[in-house]
């Protein structure tokens, strides 16, 4: 077997059929050796008749998740904090032609969790997709430096937003999946929850949790046919990323992907920042019928940045 054989056989079992033929492989024939020459076929992933909901969609990653479920039939229920972004998020829902409703809430407060997922049941019916994407990178002044300066405060805010929003929500949604024995749970943690960075201390542990939450509520789930997956972004051009590098700084993204000697020793080493669709495509992935028999996985979306 060559090499690109084996690559494809590898990726075809990871991701699926092909979204696009190929048609200049000499192996792929048609009937008396020729080879096809079909057009390419269109994207055929569908959430009809799906109920999601995403956390942080007011921005950044919640948000294009948002967008990308909704763009291919979802009903989205949008949790966030921040009302004008929410807002802004609907708006471009509608463009789309998508049916969304927004809710304001903090997802560190269990019971108002656990009160608005009923809500999103009761309004629409069956919840199938729980997205927890909302997050931060910053809970105080002392956040971001020296791990012997964090105050209890600051650490307490960040497992409270990071891990336990995460966790909060994901019971949520399992309580009502679990009846019906079928469900998707997507989390959205870091490669910095699997490598450490100077002066994220704090950041780090929270979305370390995240990955071994995610492993261990997927095995526990797994019985019920509920599958729990996360995706591991790399540097991201979100707000988030901005308020820690310097906003909309060329030159401090360009940093950013050659390395930081103190925080990213190689940087990324495909070159580019990930933008926040890139991400929302592989938790669309996860959130399909076709990633049934995944549950469990941690799927970095880094340009390889978890090497540095």
């Amino acid at each position: 077997m060559t090499y690109g054989i084996a690559v494809s056989l590898v990726a075809s079992t990871l991701l699926g059929p092909p979204r696009v033929r190929c048609y200049d492989n000499p192996w792929l024939t048609g009937e008396n050796g020729r080879q096809e020459t079909a057009a390419p076929e269109e994207d055929g992933m569908t959430f009809e008749g799906k109920v999601a909901v995403v956390t942080g969609a007011a921005s950044g990653i919640g948000r294009a998740t948002a967008l990308s479920l909704g763009r291919h039939g979802a009903r989205v229920a949008l949790f966030d904090l921040n009302a004008d972004g929410l807002a802004e998020t609907v708006v471009q829902l509608q463009h789309a032609g998508a049916e969304s409703q927004l809710y304001g809430l903090d997802i560190t407060h269990q019971e108002q969790v656990k009160q608005t997922v009923a809500q999103v049941v009761q309004s629409w019916g069956p919840l199938h997709i729980m997205v927890n994407a909302a997050g931060i990178n910053q809970a105080g002044p002392t956040s971001y430096g020296p791990g012997l300066a964090v105050s209890e405060a600051d650490w307490d805010r960040m497992m409270e937003v990071n891990l336990m929003g995460t966790v909060h929500c994901a019971l949520a949604a399992a309580q009502h999946m679990r009846p019906l024995r079928r469900g998707r749970i997507v989390n959205v943690a870091s490669v910095a929850g699997a490598v450490p960075r100077m002066n994220m201390s704090s950041y780090c542990v929270s979305k370390a949790a995240v990955r071994m939450f995610t492993k261990c509520l997927a095995l526990e789930l797994a019985a019920f046919s509920i599958t729990v997956n996360a995706v591991a972004p790399g540097p991201t051009q979100t707000p988030m990323l901005g308020s820690a590098v310097g906003g909309e700084d060329p030159q401090a993204h360009e940093r950013m992907i050659a390395g930081y000697s103190e925080i990213y020793r190689l940087g990324v080493p495909l070159g580019k920042l990930g933008q926040p669709e890139d991400v929302a495509s592989a938790i669309q992935y996860f959130a399909s019928d076709e990633a049934h028999h995944l549950t469990g996985v941690i799927l970095n979306v880094d340009g390889m940045a978890q090497l540095t």
